[in-house]
C-alpha cells in the first residue's frame, strides 16, 4: 500500500538555499526547542518547495529519507556535527552549531530529484513560520503553479 506524498513549503535563508541548489548541500536540517513540523510529519516521497525568505518560491526536492532526533543535548550534537556535518554545509555558517545548542528536536531530509524553477514566483506568506504543510485547499491559486512548474 503506498502513502500519498505531501506538499511542504519551506523558508531557506542564504547561502543554504543556494548550497542545495548547487547540489553541494546533500541533506536540509531543521531544529527546533519545541517539538513541530516538520519533525514527525515529513515522509520519505514527500515534495518540499523551497522559498527564499522575504523572495520567491525557487524550487523543489523530493525527500529520499527523513532522519529524526529527538532529546537532543550537547553530546548528541557533537556526535551529529561530525557525522552530518558536511552533508549540512555547516561549515557555511560559522554559528551553525552555536545557533542550534538549545534545541531539542532535529529533523534531516536527504535531497533527491532537485529541480530549479525556470519561471520562480511569489508564495503569499506573512507569518514567521519556517515551515508550512501544503494541502490542496491551502494552496488557492498558486495550485496551478505547482502542478506546471513540477511536470
Amino acid at each position: 500500500m503506498t502513502t500519498k506524498s505531501s506538499k511542504h513549503l519551506a523558508i531557506f535563508t542564504p547561502p543554504f538555499i543556494d548550497l542545495i541548489l548547487e547540489g553541494k548541500k546533500t541533506i536540509e536540517s531543521r531544529f527546533s526547542k519545541v517539538r513541530c513540523a516538520p519533525f514527525g510529519v515529513v515522509k520519505e516521497g514527500d515534495i518540499v518547495i523551497m522559498k527564499q525568505s522575504g523572495g520567491l518560491v525557487i524550487g523543489e526536492f523530493t525527500v529520499a529519507r527523513v532522519v529524526t532526533f529527538n532529546n537532543l543535548d550537547k553530546g548528541l550534537l557533537e556526535k551529529i556535527a561530525k557525522e552530518y556535518g558536511k552533508e549540512l554545509c555547516a561549515d557555511a555558517d560559522e554559528n551553525f552549531w552555536e545557533r542550534r545548542k538549545d534545541s531539542r528536536y532535529a529533523t534531516f531530509l536527504y535531497v533527491s530529484n532537485l529541480i530549479r524553477y525556470e519561471k520562480p514566483f511569489p508564495f503569499p506568506k506573512k507569518d514567521r513560520r519556517g515551515w508550512v504543510i501544503i494541502e490542496n485547499s491551502t494552496i488557492g491559486k498558486q495550485k496551478k503553479l505547482f502542478e506546471e512548474e513540477s511536470d
